[in-house]
C-alpha cells in the first residue's frame, strides 16, 4: 500500500515541476493587456488535473493482481493517494505562487 501512495505523492511533485518549468518558459508580455499571466495559470490547471490522471495510471498499471484481496487494498490506497497528492499539488503551488509573487510563478493563484 505504501507503493500506492508513493506514486501519487510522486505524480504531484513531478507534475508541479513541469508546471513550473512550463510557466517559467512562457516569456513575459508586454502592453496594457498582456495574456502571459494567463497562459501560466492555465497550464497550472491543466497539469493540476493531470496530476490525479498519471498518478491512476501509473497505479493502475502497477497494480498487484495475483490476490485479489491485495489488489482491492491497494486501489483503495491509490484514490486515497491521489487525492492526497491533489490538495498537496494545490498547496505546494499556492505556496510557490507566494514565495515568487512578483516572478512568474506568482500568476498560478
Amino acid at each position: 500500500m505504501v507503493t500506492a501512495y508513493v506514486i501519487s505523492i510522486v505524480s504531484a511533485l513531478v507534475c508541479l515541476l513541469i508546471a513550473a518549468l512550463i510557466s517559467n518558459a512562457i516569456k513575459f508580455e508586454g502592453g496594457a493587456n498582456p495574456k502571459d499571466p494567463a497562459k501560466r495559470k492555465l497550464w497550472f490547471w491543466v497539469m493540476g488535473i493531470l496530476t490525479p490522471v498519471i498518478g491512476f495510471g501509473i497505479g493502475f498499471a502497477m497494480k498487484p493482481t495475483k490476490n485479489q484481496m491485495e489488489a482491492d487494498k491497494f486501489t483503495s490506497a491509490l484514490f486515497i493517494g491521489i487525492a492526497v497528492a491533489f490538495i498537496l499539488y494545490i498547496l505546494l503551488g499556492f505556496v510557490l505562487s507566494k514565495m515568487f509573487k512578483n516572478g512568474k510563478l506568482g500568476n498560478w493563484f
